[in-house]
């Protein structure tokens, strides 16, 4: 379950950070409207696909390997 969710951030994270970038886009466009469909949208997708392929990678860095220090590390 705590994978699950740490996923799903990640996926979250990744949308804002698409949404980020588009949002700087736009305002250096000049705000065009036809730009929302155009940059907007596919910047907040790939941002999704982003999270959903780094998410994994982070989780086993820092649950598995114990990047962070033993206290994150996932006792089985």
């Amino acid at each position: 379950m705590k994978k699950l969710i740490y996923q799903i951030l990640w996926v979250i994270t990744g949308i804002f950070l698409g949404a980020l970038v588009a949002g700087i886009a736009f305002l250096m466009a000049g705000a065009v409207i036809a730009f929302l469909l155009f940059f907007y949208i596919p910047l907040a997708i790939a941002g999704a696909i982003f999270g959903w392929w780094i998410g994994p990678i982070a989780w086993r860095k820092i649950y598995v390997e114990g990047v962070r220090g033993k206290k994150y590390v996932i006792k089985k």
